[in-house]
């Protein structure tokens, strides 16, 4: 019996006997192709409508989609009455940010260049002392709702109808946020190691005002249908033994809040992952969201199957690591990925990225839709 692309991508989600494997075009804010685009999706590419989603809906139209997953803002953020945070230029290529806190100010330094992005040279956290006011910093916080945003997602869910589902990006868990926005690696590991208890009380204050948050938005906006931790988890950054002393109880605590409410709840995980994922068998998440093989990942779908067990699923983007854009290389590319999950079983592909031109991103995905069903 026939079903929609709604309940397929469910399906997929929840490892429960998906018809076929999605396809879903997808938009990175400042990454997406810029050559060869055609004029009536300049703006959607640019991602500069305000609606992001709607975007999606625009890019997914003029390709001939079926399969939408579609990101919606969060309804609700964290805000402090004590604390601020003021930024100011210095010299031509920096931008100085302070947070300012009861116990102090905390720093952080972006430098611009003409030729690349932009890049944080200095981050708040760099001694146990900014530790002590980056928790002061998370104590202030409160969740308020955000009721511009709040407004449109029931509309967007409704144009949106049986072709797919609604996601919203989330923090991570307080040791991926550390290392990703508020200490450099090295500032933070010698945080964990010479300064353990001011670690575990920033981490635990951190993810006490992320829950809260968490728990608000499952709340107030019921046509979310997933949640991701966006973590950037590889071990690039972090040891599989740090994920399990430091995540795997935050990652169970928040996939049971997001059961509760019947939602699911995904941990992004780009990069290299092989060697996570007989942790992340040890959590009750309900997949790996920017599951990235070879060359640029380590780990293919078949493989991490056999790593993760039968209860995970995968979203992976289908574009990364082409070694070229020509149509041999491109077919490639595709027919082997589709093979590999056709083996793994539930994996989602989502279509878009930088290293594309619009011509080969077309290409790309008219293969892939018709793979998709074989």
């Amino acid at each position: 019996m026939p079903i929609s692309s709604r309940e397929n991508l469910l399906r997929s989600l929840r490892c429960d006997n998906p018809h076929w494997i999605p396809v879903c075009p997808h938009l990175f804010p400042n990454e997406n192709p810029t050559q060869g685009v055609p004029a009536s999706l300049e703006e959607v590419l640019r991602s500069s409508s305000g609606n992001l989603a709607l975007d999606h809906l625009k890019l997914g139209e003029y390709l001939g989609a079926d399969d939408y997953l579609l990101p919606v803002e969060a309804p609700a953020v964290l805000v402090s009455a004590t604390c601020t945070t003021k930024e100011e230029r210095s010299g031509t290529n920096q931008l100085i940010s302070t947070l300012s806190t009861p116990k102090g100010d905390l720093r952080q330094v972006t430098t611009f260049s003409d030729d690349a992005p932009s890049l944080v040279t200095e981050r708040y956290v760099k001694t146990a002392a900014d530790a002590v006011k980056l928790i002061e910093y998370f104590s202030s916080l409160r969740v308020e709702l955000a009721p511009d945003v709040q407004k449109v997602i029931p509309d967007t869910r409704t144009r949106l109808g049986d072709k797919g589902i609604l996601f919203c990006r989330l923090p991570g868990t307080p040791l991926g946020m550390c290392y990703r926005e508020y200490s450099d690696l090295t500032h933070l590991i010698y945080l964990l190691s010479d300064e353990p208890g001011i670690a575990e009380t920033l981490f635990a204050c951190i993810e006490e005002k992320f829950f809260q948050l968490y728990e608000r938005i499952l709340r107030e906006a019921p046509e979310i249908d997933v949640l991701v931790g966006m973590d950037d988890t590889s071990t690039t950054l972090i040891s599989p033994a740090m994920f399990e002393k430091f995540n795997v109880e935050v990652t169970n605590l928040r996939a049971d809040l997001c059961h509760r409410y019947g939602k699911i709840y995904m941990h992004h995980s780009c990069g290299l992952i092989r060697n996570l994922l007989p942790i992340y068998r040890q959590t009750r998440m309900n997949g790996v969201d920017a599951f990235t093989v070879p060359p640029i990942g380590d780990v293919g779908y078949a493989e991490g199957r056999r790593l993760l067990g039968p209860d995970y699923s995968i979203c992976s983007p289908l574009t990364s690591g082409l070694p070229a854009l020509d149509k041999d290389t491109i077919c490639r590319q595709v027919a082997d990925r589709f093979q590999d999950a056709h083996k793994a079983n539930n994996v989602i592909f989502i279509v878009g990225g930088a290293d594309l031109t619009f011509p080969a991103m077309e290409m790309l995905f008219s293969q892939a839709q018709e793979l998709k069903q074989c």
